[in-house]
Formats: C-alpha cells, structure tokens, sequence
C-alpha cells in the first residue's frame, strides 16, 4: 500500500521504517519541508521510504498522522477529505496545554482529530507506548507478540488491523472512537507492552 506521513519524528520513522520493511512504500512529510528530511531518508536506508510534502503524504492510500497534538490545526482539514487516516498522535496536558474537554473526557482525542478531519475515516492506533522498541518487539515469537489497541469504524479497522499483523504485532479491537478513553495517554494501559491476554486483563483492571 501507499502510505503517507504527516510528521518525521520518532513515531513517523519508527512506523516508516516499519512498513516499509513489510513492502509498503512510504512519503515521509512535515511542515518544515522536503529538504529537511533528507538526512532522515538517508539515515533509515530503505528506498521504499522517499521525502515529500504535506500534500503528497495526504495523496497516499492510508495517511498516518505523527505530529504533537497540539500543532493539529496546522494541517487543513479539507487535505484528508476521504481518507483513511490513522491517528497516532497523544495529548499530553505537559506540551499540549490544559484543555479540560481532554482532562475530564468530555471526548476521546481521536474522536476530537475525526470531528477535526470531517469527512476522513479516523482509526486510532500505534499510540499506547512509546516507538523506540518497536523494532526490537516487531521480531518476538508469536507467543509473545505484542497486543495494539485500535478504535474506529470496523471495516477502517480491518485494513488497520491488516497492516499491524504484517509489522509484527497483534491488533486488539478496543472499539469505537468515542469510546477510546480506556487506550488514551492518560489510561493505565499507556507504556503497557504485553500480549493479546495480558492487555485485556489490563484493560479489565
């Protein structure tokens, strides 16, 4: 598949490096411009993984969104009209500011990034813990593959679901966006690494 990034940091690379591994092929974006990635690409060495702009990142088939939360308001929300859209990002109150519609739930955060992109299809996914052994976990047996929360639309969770197999990992259906306030940042399941049993008894705890 075609997948864009819109954010080169630890997560872009990390899922990047990923994906292209499996087969996928890449375009790797942020706000600062094609230029400033080119020592990423030559860093992570695979040429399924090319620089590009925002709007070719939004151009792919999947779009993975891997900035800070609180820079959302810089990508125009017409961009990803129709898209399959994979929210990775994380509110942390520290960097992102005290929003009390967070802090109290009055709504999930990837319910808040789909209301933001209207007309995309919103998953949540590859936000539970941090990337940096991602790549170290992506290669347990099956017996310990590691379980990821995802929410969204069901038939958008069957291609997310898909892509997580492939890189390794077991996906695990925790349900709707709305509903996605157990598998945010400020859950006790965040930084969790475990397998599919050990995640919901987790969640049940």
């Amino acid at each position: 598949m075609n997948i864009g990034f819109i954010g080169s940091g630890h997560v872009g690379q990390a899922l990047a490096s990923l994906f292209a591994q499996a087969g996928h092929s890449i375009i790797l974006s942020n706000r600062h411009g094609v230029t400033s990635l080119q020592d990423v690409i030559a860093r992570l060495g695979n040429s399924n993984i090319k620089a590009g702009t925002i709007e070719d990142a939004a151009a792919q088939e999947i779009v993975v969104l891997a900035f800070p939360f609180n820079t959302l308001s810089q990508v125009q929300p017409e961009l990803l009209e129709g898209k399959l859209v994979i929210d990775a990002t994380n509110y942390f109150p520290k960097r992102d500011g005290d929003l009390p519609k967070f802090i109290d739930h009055k709504i999930a955060t990837s319910q808040y990034v789909a209301n933001y992109f209207t007309g995309s299809r919103v998953v949540k996914a590859f936000n539970s813990f941090g990337v940096v052994d991602l790549p170290q976990l992506s290669a347990l047996p099956a017996a310990k593959k590691i379980a990821l929360p995802i929410a969204g639309a069901a038939n958008d969770k069957t291609i997310v679901k898909d892509l997580i197999t492939a890189i390794g990992f077991v996906p695990y259906d925790a349900g709707e966006l709305k509903d996605s306030f157990k598998i945010q940042a400020d859950s006790n399941i965040f930084g969790f690494e475990g397998t599919r049993p050990e995640l919901i008894a987790k969640l049940k705890g």
